[in-house]
């Protein structure tokens, strides 16, 4: 009965139930968190979900960091001109970044399960809902590794059906090369429509946080109930939190401050919590299989 009704909670689709792991104080929007499996064998200190609907011994694996933007400020579009809202036809799911003037880098979590046919892009503008250009997506490309119950190879490809036009408030952002140097402590921004924590603090707006490069070895340890982090991951934040993405914020861009991709957002427990920071998928690790797929 136990795992019948565990995979019955294992969704973030279930916005009432995942409210609190999600760190939400609303609904979810479907498709914008996932929770993958626990490691077996191991405790799982994460907060229990509507206790009185499971049993007590009962408790979720790691949630996916999703994404709002927690302890940050509104930013224009200008300032990050590479920024995307990807969409259904219910509204805004994630982020993302522009690679190429038909190409988007965001997160394979964000496109599993769907079709290019239902997904649009909206470029150019500094509101999720409105203004600047909704453009088609023609082709998904996911990470054939990505691994949806540890969150690994966490990327994805869009390939769009017509070409931007690059202006102040639409342009390509530049990717890593594997010779590239991120030091622990390094600050990057991170940008996004996620919410905020904060009911005076619009999710209607884009928002920017800035985090450091937080230390590899360090990361896993915090993360080790949960199997850890992987080489293909990169940890930022700060060790006493209040500072992060969080739900709505997954796919989007990790920038050095230097204007380099250092990361697209993954996953994390809670959301600016001390101690726990966000899990980004390292976009250095990935150089070669995007310049195979997309050429850049």
């Amino acid at each position: 009965m136990h795992e019948n009704m565990l995979r019955k909670f294992t969704s973030c689709i279930v916005a009432v139930t995942l409210f609190v792991l999600c760190g939400f104080t609303t609904n979810v929007r479907a498709g914008a968190c996932i929770v993958p499996q626990p490691l077996k064998g191991q405790e799982m200190h994460v907060l229990r979900v509507d206790e009185d609907a499971l049993p007590s011994d009962i408790v979720l694996p790691r949630p996916r960091l999703d994404g709002r933007i927690v302890g940050g400020y509104k930013v224009n579009i200008t300032d990050a001109p590479h920024q995307i809202s990807l969409q259904t036809s219910g509204g805004h799911i994630c982020g993302g970044s522009i690679i190429a003037n038909r190409w988007v880098l965001t997160a394979a979590h964000c496109t599993a399960g769907k079709t290019a046919e239902k997904l649009k892009v909206r470029i150019g503008s500094s509101q999720e809902s409105t203004g600047g250009q909704l453009l088609r997506v023609k082709e998904i490309v996911q990470h054939e590794k990505f691994n949806y119950s540890n969150v690994d190879y966490d990327f994805s490809l869009l390939h769009l059906d017509k070409e931007i036009q690059y202006s102040d408030n639409k342009k390509a952002i530049k990717l890593p090369e594997e010779e590239d140097q991120f030091m622990d402590g390094d600050i990057c921004y991170v940008t996004g429509w996620g919410n905020t924590q904060n009911a005076s603090e619009s999710r209607q707006w884009l928002r920017q946080a800035e985090v450091p490069l937080f230390n590899h070895e360090l990361c896993s340890e915090k993360y080790k109930q949960f199997g850890g982090v992987t080489e293909r991951m990169v940890c930022a934040g700060y060790m006493e939190g209040g500072k992060d993405a969080c739900q709505g914020d997954s796919g989007g861009p990790l920038v050095s401050k230097d204007g380099v991709l250092v990361g697209v957002v993954s996953w994390g427990y809670g959301c600016a919590k001390p101690e726990y920071p966000g899990v980004y998928s390292r976009v250095q690790y990935a150089r070669d299989w995007v310049r195979k797929h997309s050429g850049v």
